[in-house]
């Protein structure tokens, strides 16, 4: 089955002057425009958060909720102790994938947590994908969508666990079922592999359409904006 085309952005826009990501374009223009005179960005145990402050604010999170909405989960990164309370469930593996990085934050607390565990980071925006290229240089960085990454994710080590901050419940609806279905490959190809991923309501993050597959509740986050639930999925013990 083909995968469903995904459109990037680049040259002139398509799009109707008058819609609202044409709008939300012309914002993110003038927020980088007006970031010239800040400072360089600090560092955090060798893992840059950003060449430069221009890079940096050009390319946060607002900015991308911006230009491509339904892509991104909200407009602040996920707070430290989110972090944390997803790096907690990826210890023991070998391998780590992280799927929509972002702007780095889960990806910071996953290095600094598991030295060890070789990482591969799949973020769909350019910008931020060359930006965590440059920030976390023994990391292997593919930009595109999961589903078009989809050998990056299959090639894992049998140990691997796939760490998502995708927002599933807003994403297009054939980019969202072209992902679930590389993740439940990724899944049943070893009885180890496990994935991570949080959702802000009560539901789990998305339905797995081959009954092998199941969600457990590991945690609840109360200091997150919104508060958030990690969850992780896996083969049933059934």
């Amino acid at each position: 089955m083909a995968r469903p085309a995904t459109r990037r952005r680049g040259g002139t826009s398509s799009r109707p002057a008058g819609s609202s990501a044409a709008r939300g374009e012309s914002i993110a223009r003038r927020i980088a425009d007006d970031t010239w005179m800040l400072p360089r960005a600090r560092r955090d145990g060798g893992a840059s958060r950003g060449p430069l402050a221009l890079a940096a604010i050009t390319d946060t999170m607002l900015v991308q909720f911006l230009r491509a909405p339904t892509f991104m989960g909200g407009i602040v990164p996920s707070s430290s102790v989110l972090a944390r309370a997803m790096s907690r469930q990826a210890a023991g593996f070998d391998a780590v994938v992280e799927l929509g990085a972002g702007t780095g934050s889960v990806t910071r607390r996953l290095v600094a947590d598991h030295p060890r565990a070789a990482l591969t980071v799949i973020e769909r925006e350019p910008r931020l994908a060359r930006l965590l290229a440059r920030g976390f240089s023994h990391a292997r960085v593919h930009d595109g969508c999961v589903h078009d990454c989809v050998d990056a994710l299959l090639g894992q080590p049998s140990r691997t666990v796939a760490v998502s901050s995708l927002p599933f419940r807003s994403l297009p609806d054939d980019v969202a079922e072209a992902t679930v279905d590389a993740l439940e490959r990724f899944l049943l190809a070893d009885p180890a592999r496990r994935l991570v991923q949080y959702s802000y309501g009560l539901r789990e993050p998305f339905a797995f359409r081959d009954r092998r597959l199941c969600w457990r509740r590991v945690e609840r986050v109360w200091r997150n904006v919104p508060p958030a639930i990690v969850w992780t999925a896996g083969r049933s013990a059934r």
